[in-house]
């Protein structure tokens, strides 16, 4: 029986002497960042050496199968994993906070304090680059005006239209050619005269329509505004045409009323003025035929929009 114990004692030492492991030193030490010959930052430690200790005790324990014999003993182990994990976070913490943070400090205070400089110098040259490409403008300013009334006499625009050429972005180009300038202003100058002479034969046209006729031809001049000549001169025909009709009735001792136009007309005269400022007060003539008994009506309607009118006896 003495033999036996002695051999399960002698195997119980064996099998603790296999378990005890050595890390070696495990604290961790990182030197502070220093340049080497190279100008180099580099940082120094012996992460290498635990590094080595460590993995001695990972390779002999993590394909190890657990038995009663060594499971405390492996319990102890992890526990000592995670005291060493503990530890080196802390550490690279500790290190982190006392030399990598304020070194990064510094270098963002540096950073903005030369970036400043370099924004003022900046900005100084902008301003003075933005002032020199200004005066540049302005004497081009000058030049390209002279095209333009150069342009504005050679094709006799009156003010109305000369001051519609305008000056575009384009010609302040440094790689705008002179010539191309000037061809595209005698364009926009062209262009102009071309609505000029329209406009002028269109009065032209309406003057002559209205002539003799009674018919005011300043109020179909406005609308070459917004319609074209042969427009409004088929409208003086129509008018013309409905004037002789009153005047043949008139003749023919038919009693003629001249109002305020019927809701059609209205809303006729009203699209036709959408182009003009709402609050400009126009008046307007107009011959109106309508049953007595719509009298009441019609001059309700004016009343209760606000629109003045008057009845006017004629006799042609």
């Amino acid at each position: 029986m003495a033999q036996k114990k002695e051999k399960k004692m002698a195997e119980e030492v064996m099998v603790a002497e296999e378990k005890e492991v050595d890390f070696g030193d495990l604290e961790l030490k990182i030197e502070k960042p220093s340049l080497n010959k190279d100008n180099a930052v580099t940082i120094g430690g012996n992460w290498d050496r635990l590094k080595g200790n460590i993995q001695k005790v990972v390779d002999r324990y993590k394909g190890t199968e657990l038995t009663e014999d060594n499971v405390e003993y492996v319990k102890t182990l992890k526990k000592q994993f995670v005291s060493l994990r503990t530890g080196v976070e802390l550490d690279f913490k500790n290190y982190k906070t006392a030399y990598l943070d304020p070194a990064e400090s510094l270098l963002k205070a540096v950073k903005m304090e030369l970036l400043a400089v370099i924004d003022e110098g900046e900005s100084a040259l902008d301003k003075q680059l933005d002032e020199y490409d200004q005066r540049r403008k302005d004497e081009l300013t000058v030049i390209l005006k002279e095209y333009v009334e150069e342009a504005v006499e050679k094709y006799h625009l009156r003010d109305e239209y000369a001051t519609q050429i305008q000056l575009i972005k384009q010609y302040y180009n440094k790689t705008q050619k002179e010539e191309d300038t000037i061809a595209d202003i005698e364009r926009q100058a062209k262009e102009l005269a071309d609505k000029q002479t329209a406009y002028d034969n269109g009065v032209a046209l309406i003057k002559a329509e209205c002539e003799e006729s009674g018919l005011l031809p300043d109020a179909y001049i406005r609308e070459l505004a917004y319609r074209n000549a042969m427009e409004i001169i088929m409208e003086i025909k129509q008018d013309k045409k409905a004037q002789a009709e009153l005047k043949t009735k008139a003749e023919e001792g038919e009693k003629i009323t001249i109002g305020e136009a019927s809701d059609s007309e209205i809303a006729k005269q009203i699209a036709k003025a959408t182009d003009l400022p709402e609050d400009e007060e126009r008046t307007k003539v107009l011959r109106v035929t309508y049953k007595a008994s719509q009298a009441k009506l019609m001059a309700r309607f004016f009343k209760e929009n606000g629109i003045k009118f008057e009845f006017i006896n004629v006799d042609f």
